[in-house]
């Protein structure tokens, strides 16, 4: 399908990620949200804890002129949190405390107790000629950096702090931009395998602004193409509005489910993914 409209990539990082010990959850709920959006995500790019790779990742993602580029991960209080320092040093900036972010670290630490301060306060810097991004769920803050044409936008890898920072500051932004609408949906093909794959191409040269794409497995033995299979089909749908996207994938839906009773199959609609 076409790959036009309002632009977006995603960058995590953390040397966690990398070293497999734990899942990044946070791009699969971005990509999800930006569909929603009506953005279109190009690519999600995953970086270890290291201000040099951090930078080189983003001048890369910078030369490709994305509307906007969301970081995760990095905006703690530890040595290794870099992510605030390597977006300035990409951009030649200083960097700056935000003054309403850090009130609330410092409250925050003397509830508890905590003595070191300045280590608290590395969750409050921004790159000179940012916005902070306030965080209602912790203490990290967010930013929204414009360069050039671009914005860069950061956030903490925490997920509940994430969601929220972008559904409160950044998810307005997308939908005020963005001028198209997504719809998706996860059906399954129930047919003779043999029959299904005629039918699921002429469906894709039919719809060529669809997504379209099968998970078939392919049988192991000659018989098995005889037999009746279960096939998951992911159809995604963009339109200008919301409803002209549903009116399109309910099109595409029935017809695709015509072709397959035409072979005494049957389709099931069970999944709203979007």
């Amino acid at each position: 399908m076409r790959r036009e409209g309002y632009s977006l990539e995603i960058i995590t990082t953390g040397d966690e990620i990398l070293f497999g010990r734990i899942l990044d959850s946070n791009s699969n709920w971005l990509a999800v949200r930006a569909a929603e959006l009506g953005a279109h995500l190009h690519r999600i790019t995953t970086v270890g804890d290291d201000v040099d790779d951090i930078s080189a990742v983003l001048k890369d993602t910078l030369s490709r002129e994305n509307d906007m580029i969301i970081f995760t991960g990095g905006l703690g209080p530890s040595e290794d949190d870099l992510t605030v320092e390597s977006i300035a040093q990409t951009v030649n900036r200083g960097l700056v405390v935000d003054q309403g972010a850090f009130e609330k670290i410092r409250r925050s630490y003397e509830r508890r107790g905590f003595t070191n301060l300045e280590r608290g306060k590395r969750m409050a810097r921004i790159v000179e000629g940012s916005r902070a991004i306030p965080n209602p769920v912790g203490l990290s803050a967010g930013m929204v950096l414009p360069i050039g044409d671009t914005l860069v936008v950061t956030f903490p890898g925490i997920p509940v702090e994430m969601k929220a920072m972008f559904d409160e500051t950044v998810a307005p932004l997308i939908e005020g931009k963005a001028s198209t609408r997504f719809t998706a949906r996860t059906i399954t093909a129930r047919v003779v395998f043999r029959e299904f794959f005629p039918i699921y191409r002429a469906m894709q040269a039919d719809y060529p602004d669809a997504y379209i794409k099968n998970a078939a497995t392919p049988p192991e033995r000659a018989n098995e193409r005889v037999q009746v299979r279960e096939i998951k089909v992911d159809i995604v749908v963009e339109a200008p509005s919301f409803e002209e996207s549903v009116a399109r994938m309910y099109e595409i839906i029935s017809d695709f489910r015509r072709r397959i009773e035409a072979k005494n199959g049957e389709i099931f609609d069970r999944v709203n993914s979007v």
